[in-house]
């Protein structure tokens, strides 16, 4: 399972990079978002972009983009299709592992990756090595934190800092500290803060923790580089709406910058940055057309969220990139990690025994996509101008040769989709006759998935076929696993007389007690009075009569039961009347010939 994933992974990079270009060209110039939002879009893009593969397997059906009406499909020729040549599938995807690569490719990479996070650690001893040797601060922090925080100094490093993360520390250079102003002081205190306030620190470790794992991948690469700038401009913002002044805290910063220079900077450090940085963030800063508040905006971000997902549920590995294919017709279904879809645009016409394709109209296509968990087959058949069928196959996005494995899985989709639809049932039915007989018959019915299919074939089947008394009743146990109420009644209405003809109308009433609504239930129970009851068919009735919910309704039947057929009723028809809460229906039933 692992090699699977792994090429998914790995064929999923170009969208990455795809989506990265989308957000940055969108966030680029947009003064009115601010920084602080663009941090939390900017990891938003992150997760969408490392969680890609998992996403894509998310069943998502964009119905606004299909046209609502089925596309007609002529009945197939009788005719068997002419052989198809093996067609070379056209390439779809940017990267093809062969399996004789995949060993060294997954070795080199879990290598790659070790050595990476390897390096993470030896970077957060580094910074408990740094903390270990400063010194305390006597000064106390311009604003609350919410956790408690040393404030240090050290000689070996040339900037201010953040560090964390269970005991989190702001440093600053001790040299500096006794070159800048108490203001100067303040305002970078402020700034690293912020850092620690908004936990940054454990932002930037999660970061680079992504980074080392996905190290191929250069969207989380430029992703995360856009965050650390964002995140610089997104702490200024924090400062200034806590001083209330931009130019002060500008012109600490230049003092910063000027004192500062290219000294030792910890891997896993957040804080003021380099002199060449700061520079960039004062133009930031004293842009006064930009958004500087300092809180995210949870709307703009579940809007981008929202968009992205929609981006990545169409461009699949099977679809036009980051496009729309427009489909007349389509049929998805989907259970857990299963999902089957089949979608066709234009018309198309099947071989006799529905195992391949015959035709496609000009500019047609047919898409069958199977996937079980990480595993994906898909089937395209696409026709040119000329109607002339071009067939590709794939294996986890990956295009393979046209053969035997590709036919076979055409011709299974096909058979099931054309069951499922419910075409020409009744020849299907007489093969299903011919190759399972009655008992067979009825168990390859129950397994279709469509209820309202299930219950044709059904109907179908008795009147095609001469059953036992045994397999009648098998047929009505089929009947109750419909899923449907409606097609339970509807399956009583068209064949009910068959089980009355039979002596097999009691059994048919426990197909009736199983249906939850009471409208149905009611209408069959009508069409039960048209036949004479007696005895134990009466018994029966009134039970079924019983279970019902509107005393009006239990009061109608019982009294036009009554009333065609007089004569003694039974105890069941007793306990049926006493089941009315109703004063005014008890008070009905008491003038019909049964209760005088």
């Amino acid at each position: 399972m692992m090699i699977p994933l792994f090429e998914s992974i790995v064929n999923g990079w170009w969208q990455g990079i795809v989506l990265t270009l989308i957000v940055w060209l969108a966030l680029r110039d947009a003064r009115r978002i601010s920084a602080a939002t663009k941090v939390a879009v900017w990891q938003t893009t992150l997760l969408i972009v490392i969680l890609l593969p998992a996403i894509q397997r998310i069943p998502l059906s964009i119905a606004a983009f299909e046209d609502a009406a089925p596309a007609s499909v002529p009945p197939a020729s009788l005719a068997p299709a002419a052989p198809i040549p093996n067609q070379p599938a056209a390439p779809r995807t940017m990267v093809e592992l062969r399996e004789e690569a995949w060993a060294p490719i997954v070795a080199l990479c879990v290598l790659v990756a070790a050595v990476q996070l390897l390096r993470l650690a030896f970077g957060y001893l580094a910074v408990r090595r740094l903390k270990r040797k400063s010194t305390s601060l006597d000064v106390p922090l311009p604003a609350s934190i919410g956790r408690p925080v040393a404030l240090l100094a050290s000689d070996r490093i040339a900037m201010p800092m953040a560090v964390g993360y269970r005991e989190p520390a702001i440093i600053l250079p001790r040299a500096m500290t006794l070159q800048l102003t108490d203001g100067d002081t303040r305002h970078i205190l402020l700034h690293e803060s912020a850092h620690l306030l908004r936990r940054d620190d454990w932002m930037a470790l999660s970061e680079r923790l992504v980074r080392a794992v996905f190290f191929w991948q250069p969207a989380v690469h430029w992703i995360c580089r856009q965050i650390e700038r964002e995140r610089e401009i997104a702490c200024d913002d924090w400062v200034v709406a806590q001083s209330g002044e931009a130019k002060p805290y500008a012109e600490a910063l230049a003092h910063l910058a000027a004192l500062g220079s290219q000294g030792y900077v910890p891997m896993l450090a957040t804080g003021a940055g380099r002199p060449k940085q700061i520079f960039e963030r004062l133009e930031k800063l004293l842009d006064r057309t930009r958004n500087r508040v300092p809180q995210v905006s949870g709307t703009m971000v579940l809007a981008v969220a929202l968009a992205l997902l929609f981006l990545v549920s169409q461009g699949a590995a099977f679809s036009r990139l980051l496009g729309f294919e427009r489909y007349s017709s389509s049929w998805v279904e989907h259970d857990n990690d299963h999902r089957r879809a089949l979608k066709l645009r234009g018309e198309m016409r099947l071989t006799a025994n529905d195992r391949d394709v015959e035709t496609i109209s000009p500019g047609g296509k047919l898409l069958i996509e199977r996937r079980d968990g990480w595993r994906a087959r898909t089937v395209e058949l696409e026709a040119d101008e000329n109607g002339k069928i071009v067939r590709r196959y794939f294996v986890d996005g990956i295009a393979r040769p046209w053969g035997v494995d590709a036919q076979r899985y055409l011709a299974t989709s096909l058979q099931s989709w054309s069951r499922e639809q419910g075409w020409k049932i009744p020849e299907r039915t007489a093969g299903l006759l011919q190759e399972h007989g009655v008992s067979g018959s009825i168990e390859e019915i129950r397994t279709i998935r469509s209820s309202g299919t299930r219950r044709e074939y059904l109907e179908e089947l008795i009147n095609q076929a001469q059953m036992s008394d045994a397999q009648m009743r098998g047929t009505l146990r089929a009947a109750r696993d419909l899923g449907s109420d409606e097609d339970k009644r509807r399956f009583l209405e068209r064949v009910g007389a068959r089980y009355a003809e039979r002596g097999m109308d009691l059994d048919a009433m426990d197909l009736v007690d199983s249906i939850q609504s009471h409208e149905d239930r009611h209408r069959l129970l009508e069409r039960a009075l048209d036949r004479p009851l007696s005895g134990v068919r009466m018994a029966r009735f009134a039970r079924s009569v019983r279970l019902l919910h509107s005393d009006a309704m239990k009061a109608e039947l019982l009294a036009r039961a009554a009333a065609e057929n007089p004569g003694p009723m039974p105890a069941a028809f007793d306990e049926a009347v006493a089941s009315i809460h109703s004063e005014k229906e008890r008070e009905r039933l008491r003038l019909t010939p049964a209760h005088p």
